[in-house]
């Protein structure tokens, strides 16, 4: 490999893991889910990761394609993403909350990843940050090093939500992190809708 591809990556995965650590959005929306889990948190993680990366995706691209038919899609959409994130993250809170108080699952064990990447990908789409994070990748020359930057970027984002998620399993202790990390979801969810409006 060209060692400006090698680079390239580098830059990618190191944005990546930074956008995905950096995001207390990011940590309030998969610690619940991985608290309710008893075993293989790294699954959750890497499922809400694999969610939000393609979400993020998604949104970047479809962002790019219409900003130049509808001028100021961008604001938009951003102030509109950032209050859904909002409300995810008290969504999950409250589920998790509730799940604490009766003693029960926040989901059935056989939905967890599924839920998780159904969140993360809501998530993601939601988060217009990430077009501002993927605009270096604008700049590149050609095809093959905007997709390896890209590409890095992904995997970096994905990588660094799937560590966090197997160092919470290992330390959490089931109920107190779960009311806990569900208590800091709602917490950061409304100030984050408090900060969209």
């Amino acid at each position: 490999m060209e060692p400006t591809l090698i680079a390239l990556t580098g830059a990618g995965l190191l944005a990546g893991a930074h956008h995905a650590w950096s995001g207390p959005d990011h940590l309030a929306g998969v610690a619940p889910l991985v608290s309710a889990t008893r075993s293989r948190a790294w699954r959750i993680g890497f499922h809400w990761g694999l969610g939000h990366t393609v979400g993020a995706l998604l949104a970047a691209t479809l962002a790019l394609l219409l900003r130049e038919q509808m001028p100021g899609l961008e604001a938009t959409l951003s102030a509109w993403s950032e209050r859904i994130v909002g409300l995810v993250l008290c969504v999950i809170g409250a589920l998790g909350l509730r799940a604490v108080l009766r003693r029960g699952d926040l989901f059935a064990h056989h939905e967890q990843r599924h839920s998780a990447f159904g969140l993360g990908l809501l998530h993601g789409a939601a988060g217009l940050a990430h077009l501002f994070a993927v605009l270096p990748a604008l700049a590149l020359p050609g095809v093959l090093a905007p997709v390896v930057y890209l590409s890095g970027y992904a995997l970096g984002s994905l990588g660094a939500i799937t560590l966090f998620a197997s160092l919470l399993g290992r330390t959490s202790r089931f109920r107190a992190s779960l009311a806990i990390s569900s208590g800091l979801s709602v917490l950061v969810g409304v100030w984050w809708l408090a900060e969209s409006l």
